[in-house]
């Protein structure tokens, strides 16, 4: 054997092993984090948490009202973009495709047709496989959007890091945006008190098995309610709540077991709000029922909240199974026809009751697959891939620039990296996204993806400016030690027009303790530099209180 096929015998091996390590990290984070409060009375109901169930008083603010709606498809694994967006024509490099994979590379009369060619916005070259034909018909209406080349510079190919910089908008596994979400972030603009004074309605809903940061609000609070299945929606949805509470007998195991499932069902104060949304719709249409990827059931049931008005801004489903090392051609186009038929079904579903014009599907995956396939006629871990969005408001056709397979470095590598390609950042999607389609100000969006991004233009008709956003007068930018002094702390907010301020200092059981403002201020920046010397506040932990425009925000901090 060459000296070259052993390095990728040794490859090979070594990939082997670091992806059995970082599935055993996964599983273990996965357990971890849905099992918290809600965890530990699963554990005593052997029942599944619903990430809400322990929220305090839900009922004290109404949801704010929003036109556009944002469905996400998580495609969890790391879809192999290259077999569901290929080349088939020279010029877009049909030849180096068959290539890198003389295997699984999708063939024209074999594995899709004239029929799934992605022709008619300027570029012919790719075409869908033809299990994926049932949303050709939104791509031939201009109601499908193509975006090329997707991701983030260095990669490091772990689901656990790559998951949570897609849901954080975070440079690194390093920076400080990967504790909380971006959608957490902007939501947490809106709904300022929501610890103390939740809305009667969830801002954000997910169906989906593991934790996910994207809710995720600085301070680590949830703004999402979480179904694990469709299976325990519609258990809440036939009971009105998750579960039973009799039976257990009257042994001591019992009757701890009944208290906690009352105490869970009782503080789930969403549910008959989600309910009623469920029970004033009905689906028009048939959804996919033999499929293992649950997708359809998850998007059956938002279809029903969306058409029953319930108000949620942000809805996440998932679809798991991309993580393609073998045996690809026969699991990865079954997955991409559950993903296709599932999308195709929610829009006609919404459609039929005239509910679709508002309503944006836009799906994603932590990170793509190897250019090149393996031994096993399968993908590993990759970097660029790109993303499908979907709806009436979608500028159809193709955005940024599709892969390059004749680009020479290509030659000695499996792996189309960011740095070498024409690329997309996945933060200009999100930046055309929060801006143009859920109309958030320039500076919401630049303070929920922690810097300003490009926006990349995804829409027919943006909103302009016209922010529909609940709190659209000031953002609370956070706090950091002072750069000259650490022991002093900065506390940062914008105000988008001129209002009353007071920013105050309390203890942690509500005394206030220094009154940093108290005035008018004018549109612009803010940096407050509170001294606890200043105040003769000793160390310990505080909170301090900013009220705005009818709005308070309020963030907990350290003094050392």
């Amino acid at each position: 054997m060459s000296a070259k096929n052993n390095n990728h015998k040794l490859y090979n091996t070594q990939l082997g092993q670091d992806h059995a390590d970082e599935h055993v990290k996964w599983n273990r984070r996965q357990f971890l984090m849905t099992n918290g409060v809600a965890g530990l009375g699963s554990l005593l109901l052997s029942g599944v948490p619903i990430s809400a169930a322990f929220s305090e008083e839900l009922n004290q603010l109404a949801m704010a009202a929003s036109d556009n709606i944002l469905v996400l498809v998580k495609m969890f694994g790391g879809n192999d973009g290259l077999n569901m967006i290929f080349p088939h024509t020279k010029a877009a490099g049909v030849d180096e495709y068959y290539k890198f994979r003389p295997t699984i590379a999708q063939k024209k009369g074999t594995n899709f047709t004239d029929n799934q060619v992605l022709s008619g916005f300027g570029n012919d070259g790719f075409a869908v496989p033809s299990t994926m034909d049932s949303i050709m018909p939104l791509w031939r209406e201009g109601k499908m959007g193509v975006i090329h080349n997707v991701g983030y510079p260095n990669q490091d190919y772990s689901h656990f890091a790559s998951t949570d910089i897609w849901s954080s908008a975070a440079d690194s596994f390093h920076d400080k945006l990967i504790n909380n979400g971006y959608i957490g972030r902007y939501l947490d603009q809106d709904f300022p008190s929501f610890a103390d004074t939740p809305p009667t309605v969830p801002p954000a809903l997910r169906i989906g098995y593991s934790t996910d940061l994207i809710f995720t609000a600085p301070g680590r609070q949830q703004m999402e309610l979480v179904f694990n299945s469709p299976r325990d929606f519609y258990t809440l949805a036939q009971y009105g709540k998750l579960y039973p509470t009799d039976g257990f007998g009257e042994c001591p195991q019992g009757e701890e077991r009944e208290f906690v499932r009352q105490l869970t069902n009782s503080s789930l104060r969403y549910s008959q709000t989600v309910i009623d949304a469920y029970n004033r719709s009905t689906n028009k249409v048939n959804y996919p029922s033999n499929t293992t990827s649950n997708l359809a059931a998850q998007m059956s049931i938002v279809s029903r909240l969306i058409k029953g008005k319930l108000g949620t801004k942000v809805y996440m489903v998932y679809i798991d199974g991309f993580d393609t090392h073998g045996s690809q051609t026969g699991s990865h186009p079954r997955l991409l026809g559950n993903l296709a038929d599932s999308i195709s079904a929610f829009y006609n579903d919404l459609k039929a009751d005239n509910a679709q014009s508002n309503v944006t599907v836009m799906t994603f995956s932590e990170f793509g697959r190897t250019i090149k396939e393996n031994g096993t006629q399968g993908t590993d871990h990759g970097n660029l891939s790109p993303m499908m969005i979907f709806g009436d408001g979608v500028k159809g056709g193709h955005h940024g620039t599709p892969i390059n397979l004749a680009d020479p470095i290509l030659n000695g590598s499996t792996v189309v990296y960011y740095e070498s390609q024409p690329s997309t950042d996945f933060r200009k999607v999100y930046s055309g996204v929060l801006q143009d389609f859920l109309c958030l100000d320039k500076e919401i969006t630049d303070y929920a993806l922690g810097k300003s991004y490009t926006k990349l233009d995804l829409f027919k008709n943006p909103c302009g400016g016209n922010s529909f956003s609940s709190n659209n007068n000031t953002i609370l930018l956070g706090h950091n030690p002072n750069e000259t002094n650490p022991r002093q702390t900065d506390i940062k907010f914008s105000q988008l027009g001129g209002s009353e301020i007071e920013l105050k200092v309390k203890s942690l059981d509500g005394k206030t303790l220094a009154i940093l403002l108290d005035k008018y201020a004018a549109k612009g920046s803010y940096k407050i530099t509170f001294d606890p010397v200043k105040w003769k506040i000793p160390p310990g932990e505080y909170i301090y209180e900013l009220k705005s425009s009818g709005k308070i925000f309020t963030r907990r901090f350290s003094i050392f």
